[in-house]
């Protein structure tokens, strides 16, 4: 004697799955969104560290504060653009602000320069660049991110300057 195979469905089981699709799709969708727009951002964030490390080589390499600047400036923007990371504003480069923190003067040395950039100071380089991610606005992101990054580089305290 053979059993009767039960019904692969209830009678009440019609457009069951279409409901749960409807609920469950959205939210697979947002998430989705949600990691393209971590990888996007972490990826923009190691481009700025990187950008941010090279002009605080950079700059630590010069022989004022003046030039200090304007060769960051140009490692950063080197750096981004071979990363083809595009900031907003600034003609798609980041902005670069060079700093100068001189050591502590001894007794026997001269004071040290006005702008700070003497043997042995620290340079505070601080790297900004506002990344677009409009196209994922739907999920909740805004417009722009800003992405702010900071390197210290030394002088060497037996170079010439």
């Amino acid at each position: 004697m053979t059993r009767a195979r039960p019904p692969l469905r209830t009678p009440g089981d019609r457009g069951l799955i279409t409901t749960e699709l409807v609920i469950v799709l959205p939210i697979l969708v947002s998430f989705l969104y949600l990691l393209i727009l971590a990888g996007r951002l972490t990826d923009a964030r190691s481009d700025v560290v990187g950008a941010a490390n090279d002009a605080a080589r950079a700059a630590s390499l010069q022989t004022n504060l003046a030039t200090a600047q304007v060769q960051a400036q140009a490692a950063a923007e080197d750096t981004v653009r071979g990363e083809r990371l595009h900031c907003i504003g600034n003609d798609g480069a980041p902005t670069v602000d060079v700093e100068a923190f001189p050591p502590n003067p001894r007794p026997d040395q001269p004071p040290p320069a006005p702008d700070g950039f003497v043997r042995g100071a620290d340079l505070q380089v601080t790297v900004t660049c506002q990344v677009n991610t409009s196209d994922l606005n739907f999920i909740g992101v805004g417009a722009t991110v800003t992405l702010t990054e900071v390197a210290w580089e030394p002088i060497d305290p037996y170079r010439s300057l």
